[in-house]
Formats: C-alpha cells, sequence, structure tokens
C-alpha cells in the first residue's frame, strides 16, 4: 500500500483532484436524476441508474489509477495492441451492431452493449504520437503521412455508423498534434478541403445532418433537446433549484447523458456550472504545462494529445448544451451515464497520468521550477 501512495505522490496533485471531484459530482448527480431516468429506461429499483453509476465511477476510478503505474513503452505497446482491436470491432459494428435512435454504434455480448468508438479514440492518439515522434527523431520517416491514415481509417469506420461528433473531435486533436509535431502546412489545407467537401457531402445527402445544423442555424427552432437544454440552463439561475427539484429532466431524454450539463446547471446554478467547467480547464492548464516540459517527443505528443482528447469533448459537450455548436451526442468525460463513456475517458486520462507522471530525467527541469 506505501508503495501505491508513493507512486501516487508523483502524479501532479491538481489533475487527481480534479479528477476525483469530476467522478465524484457525476455520481451526486446520477442520485437526483436517477428516478426520472431510471422510469424512461424501464429499471424497476428507483436508483438503479444511479448504483450502476456508482459502480462503474469506482471502475473508472481504479481504471485511472491501475493505468496511470503503466510505464511509457507500456502505453505505447498497449495503446496500438488497444487500436487494432478496437478497429476491428468498429468494422464488426458496421455489420452486426446494435441501432438505437437512427446510428448503429453498439455490440451486444451477454446482454451487455459496449461501444467501441469510446476505446479507439484514447488508442488512436497513441498511435498517432508514435508516428509523429519517429516522424521527428528518423529521418525521412512519413510520420504527418502515416498519422493522417491511421485517422482517415477510423473516420472510414466511424462515418457510415453515422458517428460524425466523434469524427470531428478525433480531427480536432490530430491538427492540434500536428501544430505540436511542426507538420508542414499543406497537411492543414489538405485536411481543410477534405473536412468542407465532407460536410457539404454529409449537409446535401444525410439527412439528420442537415437537420441538425438548420436547427443550429434557426433563430426560432433549436431542436426539442437542445431547447430543453436552453431552458434547464436558464431556469437554473446563479445558485440552481436544488438537487432534485429540476424539472426539465422530467421531459429531457438524456439529461444524464448528452445533456447532463444543462440538466445539473438547472438544479445547482451558473456559479457551480462554472466552477464545473473550471476543473476542466484545470486538467487542461496543468496536464498540456507539464506535457510541455516532456523529454521523449512520444510522451510530450502522447500525453497532449491525450488530455486535449479529453478536454475538448468537454467543451464540445457543454458547447452543445448551450447551443453554440450542433447537437452531435458527446457525453460529458468522467460525469456522464454510460459503461463505455466512463471506461474511455478513464482509460484516456489515467494513460495521460501514465506520462506525466513523476519519473527521473522525463522532465526537461525539476518539478519545483515548474
Amino acid at each position: 500500500m506505501n508503495a501505491v501512495f508513493e507512486q501516487l505522490r508523483r502524479h501532479e496533485r491538481a489533475l487527481l483532484v480534479s479528477c476525483g471531484l469530476l467522478l465524484l459530482f457525476g455520481f451526486l448527480y446520477a442520485l437526483t436524476v436517477s428516478p426520472q431516468a431510471a422510469a424512461r429506461m424501464g429499471y424497476e429499483s428507483t436508483f438503479n441508474l444511479a448504483l450502476r453509476h456508482g459502480a462503474l465511477a469506482l471502475v473508472g476510478a481504479l481504471a485511472i489509477v491501475g493505468v496511470s503505474f503503466l510505464p511509457p513503452v507500456a502505453v505505447r505497446r498497449g495503446g496500438v495492441i488497444l487500436l487494432v482491436g478496437a478497429l476491428a470491432m468498429l468494422a464488426v459494428v458496421l455489420i452486426v451492431g446494435h441501432e438505437a435512435k437512427g446510428a448503429q454504434r453498439w455490440l451486444r455480448v451477454a446482454g451487455l452493449s459496449m461501444q467501441p468508438s469510446e476505446f479507439v479514440k484514447p488508442a488512436l492518439v497513441i498511435a498517432m504520437a508514435w508516428m509523429l515522434a519517429s516522424g521527428v527523431t528518423q529521418r525521412n520517416f512519413p510520420g504527418v503521412a502515416l498519422a493522417c491514415g491511421l485517422y482517415g481509417i477510423t473516420a472510414a469506420l466511424l462515418v457510415p455508423q453515422p458517428d460524425y461528433g466523434q469524427t470531428a473531435l478525433l480531427a480536432l486533436v490530430l491538427g492540434a498534434m500536428l501544430i505540436a509535431a511542426g507538420a508542414p502546412w499543406r497537411f492543414f489545407a489538405g485536411g481543410a478541403l477534405i473536412a468542407s467537401a465532407g460536410g457539404l457531402l454529409a449537409y446535401n445527402f444525410v439527412s439528420h445532418v442537415r437537420s441538425r445544423i438548420d436547427l443550429f442555424f434557426s433563430a426560432e427552432n433549436k431542436g426539442f433537446q437542445v431547447t430543453k437544454a436552453l431552458e434547464a440552463i436558464q431556469n437554473g439561475g446563479p445558485l440552481g433549484r436544488g438537487p432534485g427539484e429540476g424539472t426539465v429532466k422530467v421531459s429531457l431524454p438524456d439529461a444524464h447523458a448528452d445533456f447532463v450539463y444543462a440538466a445539473a446547471t438547472e438544479e445547482f446554478g451558473w456559479l457551480a456550472s462554472l466552477g464545473f467547467i473550471g476543473l476542466y480547464a484545470a486538467i487542461a492548464w496543468f496536464g498540456l504545462r507539464r506535457a510541455s516540459r516532456l523529454v521523449d517527443p512520444f510522451q510530450q505528443f502522447a500525453a497532449s494529445g491525450l488530455i486535449m482528447l479529453f478536454t475538448l469533448q468537454a467543451a464540445i459537450h457543454v458547447a452543445v448544451n448551450m447551443s453554440m455548436a450542433p447537437a452531435k451526442g458527446i457525453t460529458l468525460p468522467l460525469v456522464s451515464y454510460g459503461g463505455s463513456a466512463m471506461i474511455g475517458s478513464a482509460l484516456t486520462i489515467g494513460l495521460a497520468f501514465a506520462l506525466l507522471r513523476e519519473r527521473s530525467g522525463a522532465f526537461l527541469h525539476d518539478r519545483t521550477q515548474a
């Protein structure tokens, strides 16, 4: 046990505390939303969802701590192995996946549902970081091209599901990693052209994409869920209506998942929601600052990419809830209900911790000088 605490001491405390508070808040809010959500989902027990979420939060916490002890070489190898497995599962999803709400994104095994895209995200970041680092350290190695190729393969499996939200999120993370790696601007220009062409094709030929974009730009009709989310945020006021006193969550189908930020703001208020955002901002600040001091290029690219993945997902979730971005079906890391989402988020931040952990010779200068 002493060895475990000694290892934890080598982590950035602000990151650990922020993640712990996110897990705790997610469970507390699950308690307040559980009666309504459990009834909609057909659970017999009123607090079934809260108990499930509590168990998932515990598994997530253990996953974060356990994965954070991995050495960098295990992170790289494990990430590549996970990517191969996750891509294979994404291919299987397109053939025999379970369909819900117009999307085919889940695999059902022994009565349990799993969303492979949640696991492919951190694995892809690690694999792309390896390619980019190899391009930096090895002359004539096409690291940037290979990283973009890995993203292209993943996108080709995500788009048919369809899952445009995760595809866009991973594109943003790849862009940030390319900037960090000093990639030539022609890759950004090419990526922008491909993204623009893909967006136009999706708008013209995919009805639900066109509908969501039209609703986003509409001044009168934002769609049912986004309208309810805005109503919840407005009802919250500075201090909120009180835990369990929210009314919008009764009619908001995804109040426990894709719109958990809005539903929670109604009960806990704007001030609490700003503090909530502050936790993700702290993870971004301390994580990226620490990553910038890593000596090894792979560790630097992978750690910063994982932190960007984690915090950009949170930013998109909040933006959708506040009608600042089209609805995408993006969960809030470590807070939203869902087994795949919880474990995927835990793996993402746990792998980042493994690379950011204090180790001899890992950083440019001593921690006390940061």
